[in-house]
């Protein structure tokens, strides 16, 4: 086990490029309608057209696989929460196979032992949680086709739409219009949910740091009350903070 003490930077004698892949340049946009932005498009849905666009496929897979990583640190926070041990926690928190169910139960541990402040701030984390969950199941549940108009993107429709279209075309229906419910995510907009999810992972483990210097006596409280603006400040949180503290506002003003 180091101390801080132990701990100094150093710069390396030599640098050595990054395993990675060359990352995408990071679109701020959304999904976009297939209709709007490629409404001459041919699109073939099914099973593994995917891997015919490979860097869309790549961002797919790391996308999905990263939610993993997510709920470890959220299974860590819940241990703080609760004051308790981490395998007993995950055995319990991993029995709750839906969102709301974890989420919930989130939600109960910290208002049982968090202050208003504390609280303002997991509210914001939950929020962001939340966001980020609905970009990752849309794409770990959807289907995906392809276009040989659309080189590089991959074009994704709700599973729902898609089960819909498929009855209706198989009962001899035209009346289902499939290429107004298609969208087409750009590789960008794939890069920035993926690094955003990374982005969160981070949060999560220094908001359980903070939480964790509770129980450091006067020199854990100064450090939270130095890092309190920090986190509140930090990308994404900021704004569900800020969207938090109106909704906590209002409830006050009833």
């Amino acid at each position: 086990m180091y101390s801080v003490d132990d701990l100094h930077i150093a710069q390396a004698a030599e640098s050595f490029p990054s395993a990675y892949p060359e990352r995408e340049p990071i679109s701020g946009a959304s999904r976009k309608p297939l209709t709007k932005s490629f409404p001459n498009a041919k699109v073939t849905m099914g099973v593994g057209y995917i891997e015919d666009r490979p860097k869309a496929a790549a961002l797919v897979g790391r996308i999905v696989t990263s939610w993993a990583d997510i709920e470890i640190q959220v299974t860590r926070l819940l241990a703080e929460l609760m004051g308790a041990n981490i395998p007993q926690v995950a055995a319990v928190f991993g029995s709750l196979r839906n969102s709301r169910s974890q989420s919930d139960a989130l939600i109960a541990a910290a208002e049982a032992v968090l202050n208003e402040q504390d609280l303002l701030l997991f509210q914001a984390y939950i929020s962001r949680k939340a966001s980020l969950e609905k970009d990752r199941n849309d794409l770990a549940h959807g289907c995906f086709g392809v276009s040989v108009s659309i080189p590089d993107h991959i074009v994704w429709v709700a599973q729902s739409d898609f089960l819909a279209f498929t009855a209706a075309h198989k009962a001899n229906q035209k009346t289902f219009d499939l290429k107004e419910r298609q969208f087409v995510y750009e590789l960008g907009t794939l890069e920035r949910i993926a690094q955003e999810i990374v982005e969160f992972y981070n949060q999560l483990g220094f908001l359980t740091g903070y939480l964790t210097a509770r129980h450091d006596g006067p020199r854990g409280e100064a450090f939270r009350a130095q890092r309190y603006p920090e986190l509140c400040a930090q990308p994404h949180i900021n704004e569900a903070f800020l969207a938090a503290k109106t909704k906590m506002q209002r409830g006050k003003t009833k």
